[in-house]
């Protein structure tokens, strides 16, 4: 009996293994503590610089919107707009054969004034031609032009004049030439890039 209450641990000796495995777990969470919090001082003092993705269509570098302003907004040549023949395949009466139509006809009397449908420089003015009588012709943007048939030029216009959109450019001649049978009124076509398209395409009055 005596032998075993020799071997038999003291409360002593079981209060000491508690402190130093206390004192163990205490080490293993300061060690811790401070691994983690020295990545995050790391972390902070070397910030990830945000560098522009070349791919981002999102960057600072893009090119600037194009302008699409009112300046380039087309308007009617006319001011009252009564339609006679659109851009399409129809009948000519004055020549008696159906052809393709290649402008608008506004109907209009004589001495209507004609405005310029958008921003452009003058870069033609004939006043002898025999099937359309007059035509003015317009550069703008984006490599458009505008062509104005059956009119009178204003006396004080002239190649190389700036005109501006609604600028009074001519009046509405007296009925002649190839469709002298629809009488009085004003015909206009667009090109662009040298090609006759649609002024409708620009102008926007026809119900689609």
């Amino acid at each position: 009996m005596k032998n075993k209450e020799k071997t038999k641990p003291t409360k002593k000796k079981v209060l000491m293994y508690y402190l130093i495995l206390a004192a163990c777990l205490l080490v293993i969470a300061a060690v811790t503590l401070g691994v983690v919090f020295g990545l995050k001082a790391s972390n902070m003092s070397n910030p990830t610089l945000d560098v522009p993705n070349e791919d981002d269509p999102n960057t600072d570098d893009e090119p600037p919107a194009e302008d699409t302003s009112s300046k380039y907004e087309f308007i009617t040549p006319v001011k009252d707009v009564v339609l006679r023949h659109a851009h399409n395949f129809d009948y000519n009466e004055t020549m008696d054969y159906y052809r393709m139509h290649r402008g608008m006809d506004f109907t209009a009397t004589e001495g209507t004034e004609v405005l310029a449908c958008v921003d452009g420089v003058i870069t033609e003015i004939i006043t002898n031609n025999d099937l359309y009588g007059a035509i003015i012709k317009v550069s703008h943007a984006n490599d458009i032009e505008t062509v104005y048939k059956f009119v009178v030029p204003s006396p004080n216009l002239k190649v190389g004049s700036t005109v501006n959109r609604g600028d009074t450019i001519a009046t509405v001649a007296k009925a002649t030439g190839v469709e002298v049978a629809e009488g009085d009124h004003l015909h206009l076509e667009v090109y662009e890039k040298g090609k006759s398209v649609d002024p409708d395409t620009f102008l926007k009055i026809i119900a689609k």
